[in-house]
This record gives structure tokens, sequence and C-alpha cells, in this order.
């Protein structure tokens, strides 16, 4: 589906759910003008910023996994490295290097006020202009990510495959999408002067055969949590952003129902895809190595070293202050966010146990059912 198809669509949401309000002005006038925005700039780079275009994107490192696994904390925490690139949150809204000159006063402006956080803590995942945040979040300027069908459009009576299942789609679809994302890589590299691209990209879990084409010399981090703990956080985290950036009280409880069980398969299908390709033997090892979530909680050195060896990360001082650092306050981790009741959303446990079996019978973790015994 292209990017104006599902443009439309959504306005068609907004207009039947909300009517003609904030949101659908925002959607009506301020969002067509961000994209062309942005993709004038990205034109525009070609012409004024045209050495990126010979920058070689090298060795990339993915991390995926499902929202909520500890993939934000692995990624900043990588990110301490003097030789990784990774992405800001303002610098993901505008990839294009001549949009960040065109838009400097204004950042500066908004750091100088304190006004650039996007998201506040409260919701579970705080968003920062200033901070390292997902590079998932380029394809949001494309269309071309399951956080699309995780927002409004997920409120549409039909689904959309085409922006989770990214490996069944042909060939040019998929590559379109790899190749800016590429593009966006040596942009950044290209403005850094850093090589080793750390690229938080969890619902790319779906895309993962087609970026091991895209990118033939790329390593692979898939961390795995557990669903019982995953499930009721990620649906809190959508439920909390959602309510705070357009209201949730004009969605009528059927919709809401609906999303919520789309989003809790999508979450079996994200979990599952993964399993069945390394079940097949279709994830070499030398090119992914698997990362229990427990790990980063109780051994978070070991994991880091695992990390090291494998992707071949060098590791300076202030990388391994920050480990070391973190490793101590773990102890004492307690969440900054409360969740909602897994209840709330129509889902029980037993359901988890049962849906999710093959998590928790090839990870090792016990389901809850055991855990009350």
């Amino acid at each position: 589906m292209t990017m104006t198809k599902i443009y439309l669509r959504i306005l068609k949401i907004i207009w039947r759910i909300y009517g003609v309000n904030k949101v659908f002005i925002q959607w009506l006038l301020i969002e067509p003008l961000l994209r062309g925005f942005v993709f004038f700039t990205l034109f525009l780079d070609k012409l004024f910023f045209s050495g990126y275009k010979n920058v070689e994107v090298k060795r990339p490192i993915f991390i995926l996994g499902h929202p909520r696994s500890g993939t934000t904390f692995l990624h900043k925490l990588l990110g301490y490295s003097e030789q990784t690139v990774v992405f800001t949150a303002w610098q993901l809204m505008f990839p294009a290097l001549t949009a960040r000159i065109l838009l400097r006063p204004l950042y500066n402006i908004l750091c100088k006020k304190g006004l650039t956080e996007v998201f506040p803590k409260e919701t579970g995942h705080k968003i920062d202009l200033r901070e390292a945040e997902e590079e998932e979040m380029l394809f949001l300027n494309n269309y071309d990510t399951q956080f699309m069908a995780a927002g409004l459009l997920g409120f549409d009576e039909q689904e959309y495959p085409e922006l989770q299942w990214h490996d069944h789609q042909p060939d040019a679809h998929r590559f379109r999408s790899t190749n800016f994302l590429r593009d966006c890589f040596k942009r950044q590299i290209f403005a850094t002067g850093k090589q080793k691209i750390i690229a938080q990209t969890h619902f790319s879990t779906h895309r993962i055969k087609t970026l091991m084409e895209a990118f033939p010399d790329a390593k692979f981090i898939y961390v795995v949590r557990d669903p019982h703990q995953v499930v009721p956080s990620f649906l809190s985290l959508l439920y909390k952003t959602i309510d705070l950036r357009w209201g949730l009280k004009p969605v009528p409880q059927t919709v809401l129902d609906r999303y919520y069980r789309r989003r809790y398969q999508a979450m079996i299908d994200l979990y599952r895809y993964f399993y069945e390709l390394q079940k097949n033997n279709e994830l070499p090892e030398e090119r992914v190595l698997v990362l229990p979530y427990t790990q980063l909680l109780t051994d978070l050195q070991g994991a880091v070293e695992n990390i090291i060896r494998f992707t071949g990360i060098q590791a300076n001082e202030v990388m391994l202050e920050k480990v070391a650092d973190q490793a101590r306050r773990q102890k004492d981790y307690k969440p900054e966010h409360k969740g909602l009741p897994l209840e709330m959303f129509g889902i029980t446990r037993q359901e988890i146990d049962k849906d999710f079996a093959f998590v928790f019978d090839n990870y090792d973790i016990p389901t809850w059912d055991k855990r009350q015994d």
C-alpha cells in the first residue's frame, strides 16, 4: 500500500472517530507539510551534501526483539562507544542533513527553553528530541513500519499485513525501504564521522531476512523477554501514548477491543516469526546473537562482554564505566511507570501461557501456571 493510500485511510479514521478537531487538522494540514519537507530536504542533500553518497555502511549492528524487551536500554548503552553511530529523536524526525541545518535555530530554542520532551516517562517510554531513540522510527517517514498499525491506523476495520510481514512483500517494496534506511545511515555516518551503526529496529524483526540480504556483513542481536512482562507493558505503553497524543475517550469500546486483540496477535506473530526462522536454521549463528533479557538484569557485564566479542565493538572507557555503573544499579532497579492491569485489555495469563507456549519452551521461561505452584 502506498503512502498516499495509508494517509487517506488515517484521515478517514480520524474523521469517523474524532470529527473535525485538532487531530484532524493536524493530519490534514501539518502531516503532508512535514512529509513533503522531509523528502524535499532529502533531495537537497544530494546537491549540498553529495559526499554522503560515497559513504559505506560497514558491519552495522541491528538490535531486534519485541518492544519492552530491553532493546532501548541496550541500544543506549552500546551507543556510548566512541565508534558507534546512533540517532537522536530529532535526527530521526528529520534525517536530511539540509533539514537539520534549516531547523537548527528552532531546535536550539527548544533546547534552551527545555521544550524537547515528546513523551514523558509516565507513558512508559520517554522520548526527548536530544536523546538517542530507536531507528525503527526512520520508517515512519515512509510509512513502512508496524508503528503505523500500532497508531491511528490500528483503529481501521481492515488490517495491514504489509506493514508487519516485510520479508513477505515483493522485492521492490522490501528493498526500497532498506535502500532508504541505508541512505539515512550514510548521512548519519557522514555527519558524525563515526563508522559503526547500531540500529534499534525491533519491529523489523519481521524484515530480518531482507536486512540480511541488504546488509550482508551486518550482525543482529535479538533480545528475548518473558511475554508475561512484555504483553501488559507494551499494551500499557500504547494506551498511554495514544491517549496522551490523540485521546481515547472518543474511540468506541468495540474499536478499542478489536485494537487490543490485533496488537496482542501481532506480538505473538513477532515472537513466532523469529522462533520459526531459528528453528528452521535460517539464522546463521555467526550473524545472530540471542540475548535473554534476564542476563541484562543479572549479568550485565557478562552480556556486554559477549556482545563485544560477537560484534567487534570497541568498548571505550566511558562505555565500560556506564556498564559498570548500571550493573551496580540493577540490583535496586524499579520501573519508573506503573503498567495498566492486563484484564483491561481482555487478555488473561492463561491465554499468554497458551499462545506463547513456544517461547516458554524454547527459551526456558516458566509459564504463569508453573510460577503459581
